[in-house]
């Protein structure tokens, strides 16, 4: 699965449980390394970044910065390879 497919099939999946969602997409004005999709969610921001399950780790040194950022801020931050990973994550 490609990853913009996974990232779609994960909003729809969020977006039917509530809150708040977006997809990110990069803008040469815009900070760099935030997650693929960012959302507000029971009160919490969340920062998901979107891998293919054969990249899962593969989230650049300034990714993985951001979402240390969001998640020293209160937030809840991480990389997620698939719908359920990112159920889970939203979780607390």
């Amino acid at each position: 699965m490609r990853e913009s497919n996974l990232t779609r099939a994960i909003l729809k999946k969020l977006k039917g449980r509530g809150g708040f969602w977006f997809q990110v997409h990069g803008h040469p004005g815009q900070l760099r390394g935030l997650p693929d999709i960012l959302g507000v969610y029971q009160g919490r921001f969340i920062g998901l970044e979107v891998k293919t399950p054969r990249r899962k780790n593969k989230a650049t040194e300034l990714q993985k910065y951001v979402l240390e950022q969001i998640q020293k801020s209160g937030g809840i931050a991480g990389v997620v390879t698939s719908v359920e990973e990112a159920l889970q994550l939203i979780q607390f």
